[in-house]
């Protein structure tokens, strides 16, 4: 069991904030939901935020509408601080003010130049943005939500909160699924070596510098951009699936 932080920040019950309440906590429009939701689009049932090893874990409860972390649909997903739920018309922060700060001080030591943005164009943002803006310009009531959580940062600098960094492998693995997880990413790595390999240089030859040539574009074939949206494709069946009974 654990104990975790979650504040609506939009929705029909936009301001609601449950502190340090024990794990599992689901949402849904059910009385029987820990944070019942009077959303026509989420579900009874609509997800469960639970403890795993020490990781918290949120999974969609095979909801009519699905639920998104920081913009993107997601089956199962491991929880950290900051992180933007939305289900419905319902947007959901994750985890205490201290444990955001936290975060944010941790991620500004790492070197985030493989880490990968997500949902940079979802619903969520743009209201984080526009909540960060009022925060700044003092226009914002502070009865909407605790808006300690925010005072004082910039869109800029929550981003940090929404980078995806590469995961790490899972540990305690048995032989089986250690095979099986390594049969997964030798798939994978064989395609992509053969969609980089047949990727050419386009050479612009009117523009040289010291007698080289300017190689900031590449072509690449008709068919193997359509392997491409193949493995695209097949990612997210994985991603589909792997939460299904």
């Amino acid at each position: 069991m654990a104990l975790v932080t979650i504040r609506i920040l939009d929705g029909p019950e936009r301001g609601k904030a449950y502190h340090q309440v024990a794990t599992p906590v689901t949402v849904g429009r059910e009385e029987g939901n820990l944070i019942q939701v009077s959303d026509e689009r989420i579900s009874r049932y609509h997800l469960k935020i639970h403890e795993d090893g020490g990781a918290i874990i949120l999974t969609d409860l095979q909801s009519t509408n699905g639920t998104r972390v920081n913009g993107e649909v997601i089956s199962v997903w491991h929880l950290r601080a900051g992180d933007v739920i939305s289900a419905g018309r319902s947007v959901m922060v994750f985890g205490s003010t201290e444990e955001i700060a936290n975060r944010l001080a941790l991620l500004a030591k790492q070197d985030k130049s493989t880490f990968v943005p997500m949902g940079i164009d979802g619903e969520e943002f743009s209201f984080l943005s526009r909540s960060l803006e009022h925060v700044t310009t003092g226009d914002i009531n502070s009865s909407m939500f605790d808006v300690a959580i925010f005072r004082g940062l910039s869109p800029k600098e929550l981003a940090p909160l929404h980078l995806l960094a590469p995961p790490q492998l899972p540990t305690g693995l048995q032989p089986k699924n250690a095979a099986q997880m390594s049969e997964f990413l030798q798939y994978l790595h064989i395609r992509l070596r053969y969609l980089v390999a047949s990727v050419q240089p386009e050479v612009n030859t009117k523009k040289r510098e010291n007698d080289k040539a300017d190689l900031g574009r590449v072509t690449i074939a008709a068919d193997q951009w359509q392997n491409i949206i193949d493995l695209y494709d097949k990612i997210a069946k994985y991603l589909n699936s792997i939460s299904e009974p």
